[in-house]
């Protein structure tokens, strides 16, 4: 089966439209790599059988050709099904989807999944790093003066080298507290 859905006219079966909607999906090279996780896990990254029955059902893919008795699948449903997944990664319910999906041609399909991707791509470039959280202990020496260590800190110091520090920092805040 060919990757190039603009020259593909083979139709596959359910199990195969699945396989390579999730491959499209996974892959870090594809356009519509998406992650469709929600935080309670009711939306899957990769539609099952079962997933992709109930979206036909809902409208949201196309019926089937039927060969015989077998259902196939073509360029389209893998559009539509890339298309469905790609709204869902920005939180899209199923009903807002429908809506925006319906009547929509191939070129429309990959020109709504081409708009999605830039989006997520400028989305994932502009996002600030969270910081790590750090945990220090504070010791108290007198009122007024403490000394806050990394929780883990292991100096690489010798004890002779660190109290010349210390002694040093002593200094410098016992000259800028008499100024």
């Amino acid at each position: 089966m060919k990757s190039d859905y603009s020259q593909n006219a083979e139709l596959m079966s359910l199990e195969e439209l699945s396989q390579e909607v999730a491959r499209l999906l996974s892959d870090s090279e594809s356009n519509y790599s998406v992650s469709v996780m929600t935080k309670d896990q009711r939306v899957s990254s990769v539609p099952d059988a079962r997933t992709i029955r109930y979206y036909t059902t809902l409208g949201l893919l196309d019926r089937p050709f039927i060969d015989g008795r077998q259902a196939r699948y073509g360029q389209r449903h893998v559009l539509q099904l890339l298309a469905v997944k790609a709204m869902q990664s920005l939180q899209v319910p199923l009903a807002r989807i429908q809506e925006k999906l319906y009547g929509l041609t191939e070129s429309e399909l990959k020109s709504l999944l081409d708009s999605i991707a830039s989006s997520n791509k400028e989305r994932k470039h502009s996002q600030v790093t969270m910081p790590i959280a750090s945990v220090y202990r504070e010791l108290i020496l007198e009122p007024g003066l403490k000394l806050t260590v990394a929780d883990g800190y292991r100096s690489s110091l010798s004890v002779e080298a660190l109290r010349e520090r210390i002694e040093i920092a002593l200094k410098v805040l016992s000259n800028a507290t008499e100024n």
